[in-house]
């Protein structure tokens, strides 16, 4: 198994413990079950928020990256720059 796929399916399973414990945990909890069980079904929260963290930061560190560096399109530096000359120009022009 590829660690990207491994860190994705960490933070699918944690998200799910997370969710699960919590739910249950406050559900017995209302419903007045013993100190032992709600703790145990609460205790999935920390876990699964672990694994949902550990998930992440794999995904984060082996996703493929391109070699070379970003660089900004011409269209978006066209832009800035007309902004730029329109707002020099409205801002010399006296009221």
């Amino acid at each position: 198994m590829n660690t990207l796929r491994l860190g994705r399916w960490l933070v699918i399973i944690g998200g799910i413990l997370t969710v699960v414990g919590l739910a249950t945990g406050f559900t017995a909890m209302i419903a007045g079950s013993e100190l032992g069980n709600i703790l145990n079904l609460l205790g999935l929260v920390p876990l699964g928020v672990l694994l949902a963290f550990s998930g992440t930061v794999i995904v984060v560190l082996t996703e493929p990256r391109n070699r070379t560096t970003p660089t900004e399109p011409e269209s978006a530096a066209i832009m800035l720059d007309s902004t730029s000359e329109s707002n020099s120009n409205s801002e010399s022009e006296p009221d």
